[in-house]
């Protein structure tokens, strides 16, 4: 072996190589692919340098040029920087957590960073509508191309939709407070899971509403309790989340969305149905599809494609729909045409459901990681939700058990978050989501099982 081959095998043979077996496609192309399978796994790390150009080269028997065009794809994927006569390294993604180096789980977002390699090139070329339309204002429930893309959508979601019952708003937040604006008055009760999302618990004090919980089971509203509730209170309007509640992961079973169907006419409820993660059920008929006369069905493409460009929508029965577009109207006259049109066109050429396919394969992988590092904890979850509902044991507070979390470098949501009533549960939310790959997501979730093996909490931690 002469003094080149010999230093050639060295380096190989101690830094990372890539596995092109089974992959398909022009060698780059494989190489790049690898790059970013084993840095969503946790097996290439921030940091790491990869191998020099020549010595890959050598040691796959292709051409350098492959390697370099390799490199440089997967830099345009934001996987990797070049440093001039240093070499080659993996990106610092897991320094991006947190503006404070927290690995934080409090925010349910799960960013398909490679997707977004690949739209940065026609964010703004693909549109739907002529910029002297999207420039100006747009009609109060939005333009009629947007809604009817987001028509679209909704039948992917499982809710087929008139485009005319349909309204644009800034995100499901905010189709939450324009519809629970055109439906409650202040001082009035709504009735919602006795575990219920953060942000209407929030919506409910800056509205001045009461919230009424009712009890809940592994499925989520139990309808012996909701009746109870309609005649204790006689609140005329329901929030709930049929399918992966947050923060349970509940699922209602058909079975169970026909019983709660059945209070909401007897009782003679409106229900205000939180889709916002129904594009991860395997449950594919919302409750609005049986009382779409009783429903506002809110939902929104944050969490299924990008939260940042804020746009989801209110569907409801022709009278609510008017009062809701009122309150859209009120707030911010309308929603962004720019916005709408990018993702009315992702929605339209196939990109927005590839996204959503990805997510939910992501979502039942993390699922995976979560279940084998928290394996012997009490939790409630679902195998395709991005939330699990951690029980704690009983010498730990929720909030000082947050508190210690933060401590070990993790953010998490205590109970009072989402608990309505002046118990609290003694759990904890945790979102599978934020964590940028697989391996920080570990690291995060190996943090938070320290915490519940830990038997000596801090003075902090206790009740």
């Amino acid at each position: 072996m002469d003094c080149h081959c010999r230093n050639v095998y060295i380096a190989v043979m101690t830094m990372w190589l890539p596995n092109l077996e089974g992959r398909t496609g022009p060698v780059y192309r494989a190489i790049a692919d690898a790059i970013d399978a084993d840095v969503e796994s946790g097996a290439l790390r921030a940091g790491t340098r990869l191998p020099p150009h020549r010595d890959l080269a050598d040691h796959l028997g292709v051409t350098v040029t492959t390697v370099t065009r390799a490199y440089t794809e997967a830099a345009r994927r934001g996987l990797t920087s070049g440093h001039v006569g240093r070499g080659t390294f993996i990106r610092g993604r897991e320094s991006e957590e947190n503006d404070n180096g927290l690995l934080d789980m409090s925010i349910n977002v799960l960013m398909p960073d490679k997707e977004v390699a690949n739209l940065e090139a026609h964010l703004m070329r693909k549109r739907v509508l002529p910029w002297t339309q999207l420039l100006g204002y747009a009609p109060k429930r939005g333009h009629l191309r947007h809604r009817q893309a987001m028509a679209a959508w909704l039948t992917y979601l499982g809710l087929p939709a008139d485009p005319d019952h349909i309204v644009l708003t800034a995100g499901a937040q905010h189709g939450l407070a324009t519809t629970a604006s055109a439906l409650v008055k202040p001082g009035d009760t709504v009735l919602v899971e006795e575990l219920t999302y953060s942000g209407f618990r929030l919506l409910s004090q800056q509205m001045h509403f009461k919230l009424k919980g009712v009890a809940m089971d592994g499925e989520g509203l139990k309808p012996d309790a909701l009746e109870a509730a309609c005649r204790t209170t006689r609140a005329t309007v329901l929030y709930c989340m049929p399918r992966l509640q947050n923060p349970t992961s509940a699922v209602m079973s058909e079975k169970r969305r026909r019983q709660i169907a059945a209070v909401a006419e007897k009782c003679r409820l409106t229900v205000i149905e939180d889709d916002t993660y129904g594009f991860l059920s395997p449950e594919r008929w919302p409750l609005a599809r049986l009382i779409p006369h009783r429903t506002v069905f809110v939902t929104s493409l944050s969490k299924s494609l990008f939260g940042g460009l804020r746009l989801g929508c209110a569907v409801a029965p022709p009278a609510i729909l008017d009062r809701i577009v009122g309150a859209v109207w009120a707030t911010m006259i309308t929603t962004s045409s720019i916005g709408a049109d990018m993702l009315s066109a992702w929605i339209e050429d196939g990109t927005a459901a590839r996204i959503a396919d990805w997510k939910r394969h992501e979502s039942a992988a993390r699922q995976v990681i979560a279940r084998r590092i928290l394996n012997g904890q009490r939790f409630q979850t679902h195998p395709s939700s991005l939330h699990m509902w951690l029980a704690l044991p009983a010498r730990w507070s929720s909030e000082g058990f947050v508190a210690e979390a933060r401590a070990r470098g993790v953010v998490l949501n205590a109970s009072s978050e989402f608990a309505v009533g002046t118990e609290q549960p003694k759990a904890v939310r945790l979102c599978l989501g934020p964590p940028r790959t697989r391996g920080s997501l570990e690291q995060a979730l190996t943090r938070v099982n320290e915490c519940l093996l830990d038997r000596a909490p801090t003075a902090r931690a206790v009740v």
